[in-house]
C-alpha cells in the first residue's frame, strides 16, 4: 500500500476524504505528496516521494484511475533512471492499493512549490521528461542532494551519473 498525502484542493478534485492516521506506505520510496498544479490547460499532479524527493507528473483527468496512472508515470520515471524491471514492478504491486492522507511535512511542500517554478520555464515538454528535469536539481531537504540520485540509491541498481 502507498499512502499518498495530498493538498486539500486535490483531495477536493478526488472526492476522498483523508484519512485520520494513515499507515506506512510499503513501497521504498515512502508516501507521496500530491498537489494539483495549474499551469497550463491540462494541469497536472505533481507527486512527490517523502523519502528522495522523486518528482512524479500525471495528467489531472480521471480521479479514479489516478492510484494506476501514478503507478505507470513512476514506472516510466525509473525505467529512464535505468532502475532494473523487477525493482520497478514490485514498487508498482505495493502501489495497487491507495490511501489518501493530508499532508503533514512543510519541507516537502516547499520542494513542491520549488518544482512547480522550475516548470514554468518549459510549458510544452512530455510530463515524464519534465519530471526527469525536475529530480536533477539539488534538494535541500535530502542534503544538496538530487532526487534521481537519492531514488537510484534507494532502490538500486540504476544508472549514477
Amino acid at each position: 500500500m502507498v499512502v499518498l498525502r495530498c493538498t486539500q484542493t486535490l483531495l477536493r478534485r478526488l472526492h476522498q476524504k483523508p484519512m485520520g492516521v494513515a499507515p506506512a506506505s510499503s513501497t521504498v520510496l515512502g508516501d507521496w505528496y500530491a498537489s494539483l498544479l495549474w499551469l497550463h490547460r491540462k494541469p497536472p499532479v505533481l507527486a512527490v516521494s517523502a523519502r528522495s524527493l522523486l518528482p512524479v507528473l500525471v495528467p489531472a483527468r480521471d480521479p479514479a484511475s489516478l492510484g494506476a496512472r501514478f503507478a505507470a508515470a513512476l514506472g516510466g520515471v525509473l525505467t529512464a533512471l535505468e532502475i532494473p524491471a523487477d525493482q520497478i514492478e514490485q514498487e508498482q504491486r505495493h502501489m495497487a492499493k491507495v490511501a489518501f492522507a493530508r499532508t503533514m511535512s512543510r519541507q516537502i511542500l516547499g520542494t513542491m512549490n520549488d518544482f512547480r517554478r522550475m516548470l514554468d520555464a518549459a510549458p510544452d515538454q512530455p510530463l515524464t521528461k519534465a519530471a526527469l528535469e525536475l529530480a536533477e536539481a539539488p534538494c535541500g531537504p535530502v542534503g544538496m542532494e538530487s532526487p534521481d540520485r537519492v531514488t537510484v540509491n534507494l532502490v538500486g541498481g540504476g544508472r549514477t551519473n
